[in-house]
């Protein structure tokens, strides 16, 4: 028929565009966001007892260890230690470790009846999987609970029931804050006194005595 040809060579030269396009490179895959490492992290530290290591993505990190609820390391966005942990600290019971921040509880010092500086710092404490909710201004990404609770043992020394609340939180500045929440759980609600300290051990370049 009339304008064939014609018809048949557009439709070819149609086809070898198509052909064309449909074999050029397929657009770049998009590269995968770098994964960052988890805010919370459950680890085991010496001794085999458990920690939590908390991390701010600008690089502020900080340990707890169940052992005691004592933090024991707080590093700023360097890598630089803040706080103090001798070369002979023992990550074991029936001792407390020494250096961070011990848990003074039920007791400070001689000031009492109890052994020195109390009984929590040489506990092991546990996780709260489901902790209250931060304040929504507080500017804080990662944030870890830990609780007490006396054992039967720990009810013979000292005769009160307690929930012990202790929160670790790493600031938007990498600013530690630590947060204490003592709860009276006795049956008879009868009231109960204590003395508390965070012994905290700070890392210092150098100390001199005049």
């Amino acid at each position: 028929p009339p304008g064939g040809k014609e018809r048949k060579r557009k439709a070819r030269e149609a086809s070898r565009w198509w052909g064309m396009a449909g074999a050029s490179s397929p657009p770049p895959t998009p590269k995968s966001p770098k994964l960052q490492p988890p805010l919370l992290e459950r680890a085991k530290g010496p001794s085999g007892l458990d920690k939590i290591v908390l991390r701010d993505p600008r690089g502020f990190t900080a340990e707890v260890r169940l052992y005691g609820g004592q933090v024991t390391s707080w590093k700023n966005e360097q890598g630089d230690e803040l706080l103090f942990v001798s070369s002979k600290a023992i990550f074991k019971s029936p001792g407390a470790i020494r250096g961070g921040i011990p848990i003074c509880f039920p007791q400070f010092g001689t000031h009492g009846n109890l052994e020195k500086h109390g009984f929590a710092r040489n506990r092991l404490w546990l996780v709260d999987d489901n902790p209250p909710p931060l304040p929504v201004n507080s500017g804080i990404k990662t944030y870890a609970d830990l609780i007490l609770k006396p054992s039967e043992e720990d009810l013979k020394i000292w005769p009160h029931r307690f929930e012990f609340r202790l929160r670790v939180a790493l600031g938007p500045k990498g600013d530690l804050f630590l947060t204490s929440r003592i709860r009276n759980t006795n049956t008879d609600g009868k009231p109960f006194s204590f003395t508390f300290a965070y012994h905290t051990y700070f890392s210092v370049s150098d100390i001199s005595t005049y």
